[in-house]
């Protein structure tokens, strides 16, 4: 406990009080024989009655409410509510307005709000609840008088107490608590609880801090939030889940407050809940768990409290007057300070009069001292809590635990905070670690966007809070390790030996990674791979690594992919295909040509593959490799065929592919294939490479004289037929003259034409005799083939020349017609003739034609200068 209000007597055995109300340093009396009186108290003049009206009422005054932004006294007297000018003290409460309406009222309760409008004018809104026997009627200030807002609620008894909060009115009854939602349109009841849990108590309802309503029950200050029976839009109650109709279990306010006896009276004058007990007025906080600020046992006389003024109160008995003062707040301060109540020396330090930076500079030094003590009792998440509303350095918090600081920060003071920090114990340090993980991940999202903004600079401090969040985590929850790794500013050094420390190979391969540091997360990787039941044995690891590392680290590949292929080949293989070379062009995407060096160079055995994968699966369609790959089929069926044994299983498949990729693969050079490609062997490839270079001579050749395959001849010259018409004739010739000597060295020609092969040459003149022209190929017939042989092919080539001598005729008449009819029609167009004089005009320009004008006649017969004509026709071509 504390002084927190002196207690300065004003009046004594004056007047019978019945009621009182005060604004600023003015307090006014209403008396039992209606009188009305009101008093100055000031600190260094004394009291001073400033206006009194004598006969204001012949009856007791029950009530009073002022309204300072208006000047206005509202007095409750006679079961009538009456309005007085307060404005100039000469006036003695000069009379304004006298309600009818309230005719009967027992009670009211006011609600003032004051609006500033876009011209800066303050509108002040005042409305009126009257308790009317078991009515509430609702009225509002309008042009000097009261008008009723034609709204009213039936009531269950007579209420004995009223507070207005916004959309919410509350009532007090003799055994219950209720709350009307007026927002509604039509008004909502909500049911709070009882005033006592045993007998029969007056209630008593005050507006407190952020226009809470604190409502008594029992013993206890029940703080309740009128906006969780606000009605949403769907005309539910925007209650809390946890709200009971007890109203003491919602979670979200306060905790209720513990009186030493019932409330009787309560004022609230922030940071403090006045109120009046059974012996005395008491002081207390809502924060904290001691919560009894101060005890003024000398005032239990006292009837009436009313709040005045921020640090003013008054207490009146029957005939007495009392006025309250707050301490000023550095000496409070100073007291709570010395009583560990940081929370209450806080809320205090908030509403003082103290320039804003001293005021904020004191306010985080409470903090700290506060978040100091709360370590020392170790509870260390609300510590962390305060350590953060001080905007402390995080630092300075990592060295409240010596484990954790990974060396000295250049600069930095020494705090008390840090110096005075008592040891924690294994039990303790999970929960201080907890703590510490949450206050750091704060500070470092706090770092980051500075950093960020470039505000300032603060990689040094990320790094320290990245370094101890891993630490933290290593202790309390290290699946959290690697997430925090991959987005780090950790210290390596630091971080690889507690990672170390730890065994934590796997998230320190990430640190690696993340830190640049390629080549140690390889040798790491390439150590744990041989090593039974580590968490990286294997390749897999390092094939990802590899993968992930891009052009920029292509020697790093290399190096490392080494034993991956020599190990396991066709798995390795994977480093240069997975998922790696999307687009040839792509950044960061392995160049092709680099890595077909290096496999050439080292790992022979896997170029066709990767080649293949390129060139099928990537479609790539460069020129390069499909020559090497080309190249490789060839040497690979040359070996193949160049070994002893029995013809090896290989062969065909890799003769097939050599053969499909000529004859489908439009990307390969011809010409530099057919230099590398054998004389001897391989010829039908070597015929299809002629045939992509359209030397349909050599390719009929091969096919005929060395192979013999006539089907194969046959097929190629349709196929090539459209591009050359004579191709039959070169077919032919290929049967009726046969080579003199071999075609290429060390090739033997086929049996079946090393003569002159009558019956394939006349199969194939009888089957394209309409290709085949008779005056082309006669004079490499034989002389002595016989003519009826021919007569088939004579018969069906002979027809085909005279349908083409026929169609030739008949298309020469038909344009023959055609040009004489166009000849009439031109001459028809010459002998139209039309008239320009001086009155013609162009149609597009309005202008007349001068003499010798160019101009251009429309077939509709308009008449427009050539000059119009060429600007429509360069319109119309950009449309």
């Amino acid at each position: 406990m504390h002084q927190a209000y002196n207690v300065h007597s004003i009046l004594k055995q004056g007047v019978q009080i019945e009621s009182i109300a005060a604004y600023g340093n003015h307090v006014i009396l209403g008396t039992r024989s209606g009188q009305l009186i009101m008093y100055s108290v000031d600190k260094v003049a004394g009291v001073d009655m400033r206006m009194f009206n004598k006969n204001f009422s012949r009856k007791p005054i029950t009530q009073m409410e002022v309204t300072v932004e208006e000047n206005l006294l509202f007095v409750l007297t006679d079961g009538l509510v009456q309005v007085c000018d307060i404005s100039r003290f000469e006036s003695n409460f000069a009379f304004m307005h006298s309600a009818k309406d309230t005719k009967g009222c027992t009670l009211f309760a006011m609600d003032v709000d004051s609006q500033k409008s876009t011209t800066g004018e303050v509108a002040t809104f005042i409305r009126v609840c009257c308790a009317i026997k078991r009515r509430l009627v609702f009225f509002f200030w309008k042009k000097d008088k009261l008008d009723s807002l034609e709204l009213s609620i039936e009531l269950s008894d007579v209420p004995r107490s009223l507070c207005w909060a916004g959309h919410a009115v509350c009532v007090g009854y003799k055994d219950e608590y209720v709350v009307y939602d007026i927002s509604c349109k039509t008004p909502k009841k909500h049911d709070l609880f009882l005033t006592s849990s045993s007998i029969s108590r007056d209630p008593c309802i005050c507006l407190i801090r952020n226009n809470m309503l604190g409502i008594s029950k029992d013993s206890y200050l029940v703080v309740v939030d009128p906006n969780q029976y606000k009605d949403n839009k769907d005309g539910n109650a925007s209650s809390f889940e946890n709200v009971r109709p007890g109203g003491m279990e919602n979670k979200n306010l306060l905790t209720p407050l513990l009186w030493s006896s019932p409330l009787l009276d309560l004022v609230w004058d922030d940071p403090y809940a006045v109120g009046r007990v059974n012996n005395a007025i008491e002081v207390r906080s809502l924060v904290g768990k001691d919560t009894l600020v101060q005890s003024i046992p000398e005032l239990q006389k006292t009837r009436f409290l009313v709040h005045a003024d921020k640090g003013t109160i008054f207490a009146a008995a029957t005939s007495e007057l009392w006025c309250l003062r707050l301490v000023e707040i550095p000496t409070q301060r100073q007291q709570l300070l010395q009583q560990k109540k940081f929370q209450l020396a806080i809320e205090l330090t908030q509403i003082s009069d103290e320039p804003a930076e001293d005021r904020a500079q004191t306010i985080r030094q409470i903090h700290m001292l506060y978040a100091k003590e709360l370590f020392t009792n170790k509870e260390f998440s609300s510590a962390m809590t305060e350590f953060e509303k001080a905007a402390i350095d995080p630092y300075d918090v990592i060295r409240l635990f010596p484990n954790l600081v990974p060396e000295p920060k250049p600069g930095t003071e020494n705090i008390a905070v840090a110096s005075s920090a008592p040891p924690l114990e294994d039990g303790d340090l999970e929960s201080a670690y907890l703590a510490l993980i949450e206050f750091l991940a704060t500070a470092r999202q706090r770092e980051v966007v500075k950093l960020r903004d470039a505000k300032s600079s603060s990689k040094s401090l990320l790094e320290i809070i990245d370094t101890t969040l891993l630490k933290c985590y290593l202790q309390t929850n290290d699946s959290l390790v690697a997430p925090l790794l991959r987005l780090n500013q950790c210290h390596l050094e630091e971080s690889e030996k507690t990672l170390k420390k730890h065994n934590k190979i796997s998230e320190l391969i990430i640190l690696y990674q993340m830190k640049g540091k390629h080549k140690d997360a390889l040798k790491l990787l390439r150590e744990q791979a041989a090593i039974e039941g580590s968490v990286l044995q294997g390749r897999k690891r390092t094939i990802r690594y590899l993968q992930e590392l891009g052009a920029d680290h292509l020697p790093l590949i290399f190096e490392f992919a080494d034993w991956v292929l020599q190990e396991h080949p066709e798995e390795g293989l994977c480093i240069f295909t997975d998922e790696l070379l999307d687009d040839e062009e792509e950044e960061g995407s392995l160049p092709p040509a680099k890595v077909l060096d290096f496999l050439i160079s080292k790992h022979k055995l896997l170029v066709i593959p990767y080649l293949e994968y390129l060139i099928n699966e990537r479609h790539n369609s460069t020129t390069l490799l499909h020559n090497v790959l080309l190249k490789q089929y060839r040497e690979q069926v040359q070996r193949f065929l160049g070994q002893q044994e029995d013809e090896p299983s290989n062969l065909k498949p890799m003769r097939a592919k050599l053969y499909k990729m000529l004859e489908e693969s439009k990307f390969y050079s011809p010409d530099r294939m057919l230099e590398e490609f054998p004389t001897n062997m391989l010829l039908e490839e070597r015929a299809l490479i002629l045939g992509r270079l359209k030397k349909h001579d050599k390719v009929l050749a091969i096919y005929i004289q060395v192979l013999g395959d006539v089907a194969k001849a046959t097929e190629y010259a349709e196929a090539n037929y459209d591009d050359d018409e004579n191709i039959f004739h070169t077919l032919i010739k290929c049967i009726l003259i046969p080579p003199a000597q071999p075609l290429y060295e060390g090739v033997t020609l086929h049996p079946d034409f090393v003569q002159v092969n009558r019956k394939v040459a006349l199969d194939l003149l009888n089957a394209y005799a309409t290709k085949i022209d008779p005056f082309e190929i006669f004079e490499h017939l034989p002389d002595d083939m016989p003519m009826p042989q021919l007569e088939k092919y004579l018969d069906k080539s002979i027809r085909k020349k005279l349908a083409d001598k026929h169609q030739m005729q008949m298309t020469c008449g038909l344009l023959e017609a055609e040009v004489n009819r166009l000849e009439v029609a031109v001459q028809a167009q010459r002998n139209i003739s039309f008239e320009i004089n001086e009155f013609s005009v162009c149609p597009e320009c309005k202008k007349r034609f001068p003499s010798q004008a160019a101009f251009v006649r429309y077939p509709n017969g308009q008449i427009v200068h050539l000059s119009c004509h060429d600007r429509i026709a360069r319109a119309a071509a950009q449309q």
